[in-house]
């Protein structure tokens, strides 16, 4: 039998050195199962120069008796004449936890006293330097002639470098599934020849669909691309596979529909990487990347800009109005200035008039003159009426508050309008009313103002009531009408200044109406429908 002590010096067995080794010899036998006329220096050549590590343990002493150089390499000394039981703590042998591996769970004590064959398992050597190998173990055990194990042979290898390698790889496959993942971009891989493609698992979740080891062939992949996108995708693969060259590419915008039903936006990049021996492509690789929110963003972000452009428009719209306004204002102060007080002369001229008139002699010409006095009161009304609502517009309004009672005040109000003989009015009010505080001029002209265009909406006759009504913490007084109703494309500007759609008329006098309620801290709205009627509403809190 060959006995092994170090590796640096090998005892010959006794007897012939070129012996043919037998199944069921020691170390030979359990090496080589062929026959092999192999001498001892011949076989130390042969274990000392071979890229693996090598060590033997015999009994009875359970010693390591032989470690070839690689051995000592990777232990980082000479473990030759250790017993087995103490050689985990003597050259630290580790579980691949890092943990130390008990004597009775080393694979060559289990190949020695179980009986137990090994093929790569793993383990971890630790040098005396605290420098670590990751190692794959095979271990064996030799039996003599008798069919009894009396040594085990264990070979083993550094793989360290591949194991850092493949967790590398592993490191940044798991990089890359992230980063796929949080820019929502799948990858793909497609054999034209085979009609197979290798999705990314990103890819999968992209389309809705259960990661598998092939993504959907080409008819599987068409019918989840949404009808509209469907031609345009089938050229530009077309155009790729039957006319690509090496490197040609396309990228373009479509969409996908998942099961249940809803759709997803796709920005793809695809490039031939492979010819066959026609030229023809055979292997394409692409991205697909999930643009549904940047769709989104950017619908929402035309939609904004569009909003801003109408906003931009209304905001000019109102600043010319301002403008038109402050004009307004300013000629309305000058009116006020310059006309008012003509105005007062010819009024008190003709309150003269009227009474030299008035004691004349009756005659025809007497009759005439008091017609043409009428007339000519009418348009000075008329005219005054034109340069209070300016006035009013433009000017500050400071109301004086004051208790009112409706039930009385209104009646007495509303006296001085002139209503015309085909037109029934009628004032009331609706249980008994608090007081409220209101400005009575403010008031008499909102109900004035409300009850001369009611008149002037029934040219034919009809009915103007006015009504006072209470409910909970408010006080309302309506101003309603039969008359022709106001046309719904109006209504929207009503209460704007220069707005009428009377042939005689500045269009101030709703606009007046509203800032005067507005004023005492009302507020007014209507209701009106075309030929039967409108009817405004003011609204005052107790």
């Amino acid at each position: 039998m060959v006995e092994f002590q170090d590796s640096a010096k090998i005892e010959p067995k006794k007897g012939k050195s070129n012996e043919t080794v037998k199944s069921g010899d020691s170390l030979t036998a359990g090496a080589f199962s062929c026959a092999l006329n192999l001498d001892e220096e011949r076989l130390r050549d042969f274990l000392e120069n071979i890229p693996s590590a090598v060590i033997v343990v015999e009994k009875p002493d359970v010693k390591v008796t032989y470690a070839n150089k690689r051995a000592i390499e990777l232990v980082g000394t000479n473990p030759c004449g250790v017993e087995v039981n103490k050689y985990p703590e003597s050259f630290k042998i580790l579980t691949m936890e890092g943990k130390v591996c008990p004597s009775e769970e080393l694979y060559t004590y289990r190949a020695l006293f179980n009986e137990e064959t090994f093929r790569n398992s793993t383990a971890i050597v630790e040098q005396p330097n605290g420098k670590r190998f990751i190692v794959v173990v095979s271990a064996k055990p030799l039996y003599d002639k008798d069919g009894k194990v009396n040594s085990a042979v264990a070979v083993f290898e550094d793989v360290t470098a591949h194991v850092n390698t493949q967790n590398s790889l592993a490191e940044s496959e798991e990089r890359l599934k992230m980063a796929q993942e949080i820019a929502h971009v799948g990858s793909w891989e497609y054999s034209v020849k085979d009609d197979k493609a290798i999705w990314s698992e990103e890819l999968f979740h992209i389309f809705g669909l259960k990661p598998q080891k092939y993504g959907p062939n080409v008819n599987e992949y068409v019918a989840r691309i949404y009808p509209d996108d469907r031609e345009m995708i089938n050229k530009s693969m077309e155009q790729l596979i039957f006319k690509g060259s090496l490197s040609s590419k396309a990228n373009f915008d479509y969409r996908i529909i998942h099961e249940d039903g809803s759709v997803r936006a796709i920005h793809s990049e695809r490039i031939v990487k492979e010819l066959g021996e026609d030229n023809k492509p055979t292997r394409i690789v692409g991205i697909e990347q999930n643009i549904t929110e940047h769709k989104q963003t950017e619908q929402k972000l035309e939609e904004y800009t569009k909003n801003l452009e109408q906003l931009v428009e209304e905001r000019t719209k109102q600043l010319k109005d301002a403008e038109r306004l402050a004009a307004i204002g300013q000629t309305a102060g000058m009116i006020g200035h310059d006309i008012r007080n003509p105005l007062q002369v010819i009024a008190d001229e003709l309150f003269l008039m009227k009474q030299d008139v008035s004691g004349s002699p009756d005659s025809e010409c007497k009759h005439d003159v008091e017609e043409s006095l009428v007339s000519i009161q009418e348009q000075v009304d008329y005219m005054d009426k034109i340069i209070s609502d300016l006035q009013d517009f433009a000017r500050p309004l400071n109301p004086e508050l004051v208790d009112v009672e409706l039930c009385s005040a209104i009646p007495q109000l509303v006296s001085t309008v002139n209503v015309p003989d085909n037109i029934e009015a009628v004032a009331r009010c609706e249980g008994d009313l608090p007081r409220i505080k209101l400005d009575l001029t403010f008031l008499k002209r909102i109900l004035v103002n409300l009850a001369n265009n009611a008149i002037q909406a029934m040219p034919n006759g009809g009915k103007l009531t006015i009504k006072a009504s209470q409910k909970a913490e408010t006080v309302s007084i309506t101003v309603s009408d039969t008359g022709v109703g106001i046309p719904d494309e109006i209504k929207p500007k009503i209460f704007q200044p220069l707005m009428t759609t009377k042939s005689k008329g500045q269009g101030f006098g709703l606009a007046v109406v509203k800032r005067l309620v507005e004023a005492q801290g009302g507020s007014i709205t209507f209701e009106s429908k075309v030929g039967e009627g409108t009817k405004f509403k003011l609204t005052f809190h107790k």
